[in-house]
C-alpha cells in the first residue's frame, strides 16, 4: 500500500527533516509510526498526503507516484485530523453528503454509502441530530465515517483517540479493528497513547533525528529488551563507569540510563535480582527504589530514542496549543523570546518617557510657553472625552442649535431634537415624543409654553415654521 525508498527531505535552511528512510506498509496492516518531537513523522506524512515534495526518494501511496501523479494519491486515502473536522452548525446527514459531494460521489449510491458508514459506526440514530449536540466518542466517529465517505483503502489516523475518555476509547478501538478486519481497509497510525500502538498495530516503526530506528511488531520490539526489567532510582546521578561497570556484566542485556535513574533487561529478572542489588553494593551505590516490570513500550521508546515518551507527549501538548509562541516560550534555555522582547519594549518605554521628562524640564527653562501659538498649542493638554456621556450628534445639516426641552404643540417637553418636516416645517410631535432616542415626554404648563425661547426653535424652512410658532404662542 506505502512504498518508501531512500526518502530524503532538506529544507532551504539545509536541516534534513527526513534523513534517506525506506520501508513499507502491507496492505491490509495496521501500521503505527511513532517518534519524538522533532523527529519527521509530520513531514513524512505530509510528503505521503501530497502537502509536500521529497527532494529525492521514491514515494509511492496505492501505487500512484506522489509526484507525478497527486490526484490519484488523494483519492486513494482518507484522513483524520487531530483537531475535529466537521460542521457543528449542520446535522450528521448533511456533513457526510458535503463530503460525497466534494468528491464528485453520484447522489444515488452517495445515500447509500451514508447508511452503510453509520450502520458501520453505530449511528443510524443520530442521522439527522446536530453535530454540536453529539459525544466527543460520537464526533470523532462522524470524523472516521467522513474520512471513509469514499470508499479508500488507506485511512490515516493522526491522534485518532486525543481527548477521549476510556470507555470511548476503548469503543473507538473496537470500531477500528472492525474496519481493518471486515473491510480491508489498512490504518497508518500516530499517537501518544504506547498501549494503544500495542494494541492495534501489527507493525511498528520508530523514527528519530529523520531515521527509522527500528520497525517490527510490538512483541518483537519488547522482547529484544530482554523478559524482565529493573528499574533502579538513586538520589545522585550516575557516572560513566558506573553505567559501564553494568553493561559489561554478560547476565545484563541492555542498559539505559536516565539522569539518576538506570534500566537493566534481564531474561530472569526474578532470579537474577538479588545477584544485580549485590553489584549495587559493591559499587558503593543506595538505591532509593527497585521495581522489577515486564518490559512495556516505554521501554522500547527509550531504548531506540533515548527519552522517555511521556516526557516527549507533555512537551508536545504544551506547545501544541500555543503554536509558535509556545515554542518561542519553551525553548528549553531558562529563558524565551517573548520574555526578552518585552523587556526591550519595558526598556525602551522608560527611556522615552526620561527623554519626555528632559525635554519638558528645557522647554520651561527656555520659556518654549511663551512663544508662537504654534507651541502652545502644542503644550496645551487635550480635554478628556466624556465616554459616560457622549455629546450628541447634531441634526441635519443647516439645523439650529441644540436644546433640551423643547416645547412641542401638545404640551410635553422632550429633550431631544425636533423632527421637521422638510416641507412643511411642522414637528412631528408624536414620533419625538416616542422616537428611539428620545427620553419620556412630559407635560408642561401654558406659561411656560408662552415663555419659550422662539430662538431656539428657528429650524427648517423659516416661513412655516413662523406661521407654527405664532399658532402655538
Amino acid at each position: 500500500m506505502i512504498q518508501i525508498e531512500h526518502l530524503i527531505k532538506e529544507y532551504a535552511s539545509g536541516r534534513k527533516a527526513v534523513d534517506d528512510i525506506s520501508f513499507q506498509v502491507h496492505s491490509g496492516e495496521v501500521f503505527g509510526f511513532l517518534g519524538p518531537n522533532g523527529a519527521g513523522k509530520t513531514t513524512t506524512i505530509k510528503i505521503l498526503t501530497t502537502l509536500l515534495r521529497p527532494t529525492s526518494g521514491t514515494v509511492r501511496v496505492a501505487g500512484y507516484d506522489v509526484v507525478e501523479n497527486p490526484l490519484a494519491v488523494r483519492m486513494s486515502f482518507g484522513y483524520v485530523g487531530q483537531q475535529s473536522g466537521v460542521d457543528p452548525a449542520m446535522t450528521v446527514r448533511e456533513n457526510l453528503l458535503l463530503q460525497g459531494k466534494l468528491y464528485h460521489l453520484p447522489a444515488s449510491s452517495l445515500q447509500e454509502r451514508i447508511i452503510f458508514l453509520l450502520d458501520l459506526l453505530d449511528m443510524k440514530g443520530t442521522i439527522d441530530l446536530w453535530v454540536g449536540a453529539l459525544s466527543g466518542g460520537m464526533k470523532r466517529k462522524l470524523d472516521i465515517a467522513t474520512a471513509l465517505i469514499h470508499e479508500p483503502k488507506l485511512l490515516f489516523l493522526d491522534e485518532p483517540t486525543l481527548g477521549l475518555d476510556p470507555q470511548s476509547r476503548s469503543d473507538l478501538w473496537s470500531y477500528l479493528r472492525r474496519l481493518n478486519r471486515e473491510q480491508g481497509v489498512t490504518l497508518f497510525l500516530t499517537t501518544h497513547y504506547l498501549d494503544e500502538v500495542d494494541q492495534l498495530a501489527h507493525r511498528v516503526g520508530i523514527l528519530n533525528h529523520g531515521r527509522v530506528q527500528t520497525i517490527g511488531t510490538p512483541d518483537q520490539l519488547k522482547d529484544s529488551l530482554g523478559a524482565d526489567c529493573v528499574h533502579l532510582t538513586f538520589k545522585q546521578p550516575l557516572s560513566e563507569s558506573v553505567v559501564a561497570s553494568f553493561r559489561q556484566k554478560e547476565w545484563i542485556k541492555e542498559v539505559i540510563r536516565q539522569e539518576n535513574q538506570l534500566r537493566l533487561y534481564l531474561e530472569n529478572g526474578k532470579g537474577l535480582l538479588p545477584r544485580l542489588l549485590q553489584c549495587v553494593d559493591e559499587l558503593g551505590l543506595t538505591a532509593e527504589t527497585v521495581v522489577l516490570t515486564r518490559p512495556t513500550f516505554d521501554d522500547v521508546f527509550l531504548k531506540y530514542t533515548g527519552k522517555n515518551f511521556a516526557d516527549e507527549d507533555k512537551k508536545e501538548n504544551d506547545s501544541a496549543g500555543w503554536g509558535s509562541w509556545g515554542k518561542k516560550w519553551d525553548n528549553n534555555s531558562g529563558e524565551n523570546e517573548w520574555a526578552k522582547k518585552w523587556q526591550k519594549e519595558g526598556e525602551s518605554e522608560e527611556s522615552g518617557k526620561e527623554s519626555g521628562r528632559s525635554g519638558k524640564k528645557k522647554r520651561k527653562k527656555s520659556g518654549a510657553t511663551n512663544g508662537s501659538s504654534r507651541n502652545r498649542r502644542i503644550l496645551r493638554p487635550m480635554p478628556r472625552r466624556n465616554l459616560k456621556n457622549p455629546p450628541r450628534k447634531s441634526g441635519r445639516k443647516g439645523s439650529g442649535p441644540r436644546a433640551s426641552g423643547r416645547r412641542i404643540k401638545d404640551g410635553t417637553k422632550n429633550s431631544c431634537r425636533p423632527n421637521i418636516d422638510p416641507d412643511s416645517g411642522v414637528r412631528n410631535a408624536g414620533e419625538m415624543a416616542g422616537g428611539r432616542y428620545c427620553s419620556p415626554p412630559q407635560k408642561i404648563s401654558s406659561d411656560d409654553m408662552a415663555d419659550a425661547d422662539l430662538d431656539l426653535l428657528r429650524t427648517g424652512p423659516a416661513a412655516s415654521l413662523v406661521d407654527h410658532l405664532r399658532s402655538i404662542v
